[in-house]
C-alpha cells in the first residue's frame, strides 16, 4: 500500500484524483482549504489548511510522515478568475497569484523540510503555463501558472544538484469541465461585463481524465521521471 498526500482534495481534479488513488487501496491525507473533507474509507485522513498557510502545512505534513514515510505529494491547488485589465481588480490577483505562486513555494518548502526523501510529487498545472491564455480576463491566472512553472523546474534542478532524488512531474491538462474554475471563474465579477462560455461549445476534459494521468505518473516505474505532461481534448483549439 502506498501512502501520500492530495491538496485540493474537496472537489473537482483534487476530490477525483483522491478517490482514483483510495480505489486502488492507498492510504491517503485530504488536504483542503474548506470544511474537512468527509473521509470516504477508513483508508483517507481529512485535514484542513489554506495552502497559503505556511504553518498550518507544515503540521498537516509532520502528522502525516509521522505515521510513516510518504510515497508521494499531489498538489491540485489553484484559483482563477475573470480578472481583466482596466479595472480594480487588485484583490482578485492578488488572490490568484498568492495561491498559485506563493501557496507553491510554501508546499515545496514544507516537503523540504518535513520529507526530503519524498519519492514523487505532482503538481496539475494547466495549458496556459506553456502558452498564451485565450480565456478572457486571465491574465493573472497566466502569469501565475507559467511562474509556478518555473518554480517547478528550478525545483526539479536543486535536487538534481544536491543529489536528492524525488521525481517531480507537472500534470498540464487544457480545458476540464465540472471543476471550480469554470463554475467560480465569474464569480468576482463586477458590474454587467459579457459572461461567454469559457469552454467553447467543444469537447473538454473531465476531472477523471486528468486523475488517470496523475495515477499513471504515480504508478509508473522508479526509474522514470515525467517532467510535463500536456494534454487536452483534440477538439480544443490549440
Amino acid at each position: 500500500m502506498s501512502r501520500g498526500i492530495v491538496l485540493g482534495a474537496s472537489s473537482g481534479i483534487g476530490a477525483e484524483v483522491a478517490r482514483q488513488l483510495l480505489d486502488r487501496g492507498d492510504e491517503v491525507t485530504l488536504v483542503s482549504r474548506r470544511a474537512p473533507t468527509p473521509a470516504p474509507s477508513s483508508a483517507a485522513v481529512s485535514a484542513r489548511a489554506d495552502i497559503r498557510d505556511f504553518g498550518r502545512l507544515e503540521t498537516i505534513f509532520t502528522e502525516a510522515c509521522g505515521r510513516g514515510p510518504l510515497d508521494y505529494v499531489v498538489n491540485c491547488v489553484g484559483v482563477g478568475f475573470y480578472a481583466p485589465l482596466g479595472a480594480d481588480n487588485s484583490t482578485v490577483w492578488n488572490d490568484i497569484l498568492t495561491v498559485n505562486v506563493t501557496g507553491l513555494l510554501n508546499l515545496l518548502s514544507v516537503v523540504d523540510r518535513t520529507c526530503p526523501e519524498l519519492p514523487r510529487l505532482v503538481h496539475v498545472s494547466s495549458m496556459a503555463a506553456h502558452r498564451v491564455s485565450r480565456t478572457p480576463g486571465n491574465l493573472a491566472y497566466s502569469v501565475a501558472k507559467a511562474g509556478a512553472k518555473t518554480i517547478v523546474e528550478q525545483y526539479r534542478q536543486g535536487l538534481r544538484a544536491a543529489g536528492r532524488h524525488t521525481k517531480v512531474s507537472m500534470v498540464s491538462p487544457g480545458f476540464v469541465e465540472a471543476t471550480d474554475f469554470g463554475r467560480n471563474y465569474f464569480s468576482r465579477t463586477t458590474g454587467s461585463a459579457p459572461q461567454p462560455d469559457i469552454y467553447g461549445g467543444h469537447r473538454n476534459l473531465s476531472a477523471a481524465d486528468v486523475a488517470e494521468i496523475v495515477a499513471y505518473v504515480l504508478g509508473s516505474p522508479p526509474h522514470i521521471e515525467f517532467l510535463d505532461l500536456v494534454f487536452c481534448s483534440p477538439e480544443q483549439p490549440g
